[in-house]
Parts: structure tokens; sequence; C-alpha cells
């Protein structure tokens, strides 16, 4: 089982990094794709027609990938009130509670963000492709959310189970 733990968190790791490397090319893409929009509309008078989608199209994936990046590295926004709590096992049982509620959200945003990609069948113009790829962004993103939870419930069980 411990072998199985490893592999599982190795695999995730590497997933983590190829997460940041992908977030990282698109925010650079984007900022210079809005640059040069800018570029051209105000210097040369001949604006970009496909900034504006494509520019939407990387944000959407940089905010629901970086979300899960932000997760895992314990970097996004939160108010931790355990530390206050005396009891080990309040403490353990309210951070269990909390998981399993991110969890829970982090499953339904999935399936919400699901059914919108399905309902999805227009076309962006500008870039000739299917607006599913950006409406695939929020159930990617939330599924890859919700697998992370996962495994922080399952080490916490094994954790608490010592």
């Amino acid at each position: 089982m411990q072998t199985l733990a490893k592999g599982l968190e190795r695999a995730w790791l590497g997933l983590n990094q190829l997460l940041i490397a992908a977030t990282v090319i698109s925010l650079i893409v984007l900022v210079c794709v809005v640059f040069g929009a800018v570029i051209m509309r105000y210097v040369f008078n001949a604006p970009l027609i496909f900034s504006f989608d494509l520019s939407t199209l990387l944000f959407a994936w940089i905010i629901f990938v970086g979300l899960v990046i932000a997760d895992r590295e314990d970097i996004h926004m939160g108010l931790d009130l355990t530390p206050g709590l005396s009891s080990t096992k309040l403490r353990n049982c309210v951070l269990l509670l909390r998981n399993l509620l991110v969890l829970i959200l982090s499953v339904y945003l999935t399936w919400i963000g699901y059914q919108l990609f399905i309902r999805t069948g227009a076309q962006i113009p500008s870039l000739r492709i299917s607006a599913r790829w950006l409406y695939a962004s929020m159930p990617i993103g939330f599924a890859l959310l919700a697998l992370s939870y996962l495994g922080r419930i399952s080490r916490h069980l094994v954790m608490w189970n010592r």
C-alpha cells in the first residue's frame, strides 16, 4: 500500500510540474498577445482580430488550472482557524470536514462545467475552433481539484489511523 501511495504521489507531483509549465507558457503567450494587440491597434491602426478570443481562452485555462496549482502548493487564499483549536482530534475532524466539503463542491462544479461543455455548439470565429475549448477548462480544472482532494482525504485518513 505504501508503494502505491508513493507512486501516486510521484505521478501527482509530475502532473503538477506539467500544469505549472503549461500555465507559465500560457501566461507568457497571453501577455504577448495582449501587448501585441495594443501595439497593433494604437500604433499601426490594424487591430488583431483574434486577440480578444485567444486571450479569453488562455485566461480561462490559466484560472482553472491555476486553481489546482495554488491549492496543491497551499498558496490559495484561505482562512486557517484550526491552529486555534486545542484538541487534536477536533482539529483533524474540522480539516477532514473541510476537505470533504471542497471535494463535494469540486465534483459538483465539474458536473456543471461538463454540462456547459456539452451544451456548447458554437464556434469561436476568429480562431476557427469550437467554443468547447473554452468551456473545457472548468470541468477539467475542477476534476483535477477533486482528484487532489481525494488524495488529501486519503492521506488524512491514513495519518489519522496511525
